[in-house]
């Protein structure tokens, strides 16, 4: 969102606040050569943690699916 501001005599600032939807719009810059992002070896690392974690915990939510559509028979609780 955008704001402008306007000073008055007292020093008092006011706020007007625009919608993103009733702001003008801008050119849009384009990605179009900039090649890839260079990554520091922990920000790579933390990447692979967090995409392992999701396969993960996709597993886990697929394995709930069938359990409780039971797939995979009855299990002794």
């Amino acid at each position: 969102m955008a704001a402008l501001a306007t000073n008055h005599k007292n020093n008092e600032t006011e706020l007007y606040v625009i919608h993103p939807l009733d702001d003008v719009q801008e050119q849009k810059r384009s990605s179009e050569g900039l090649g890839l992002i260079e990554l520091s070896p922990t920000v790579r690392w933390s990447l692979r943690v967090l995409r392992v974690y999701l396969i993960a915990m996709t597993g886990v939510l697929l394995y709930r699916v069938g359990e409780v559509a039971q797939l995979f028979g009855h299990h002794a609780r």
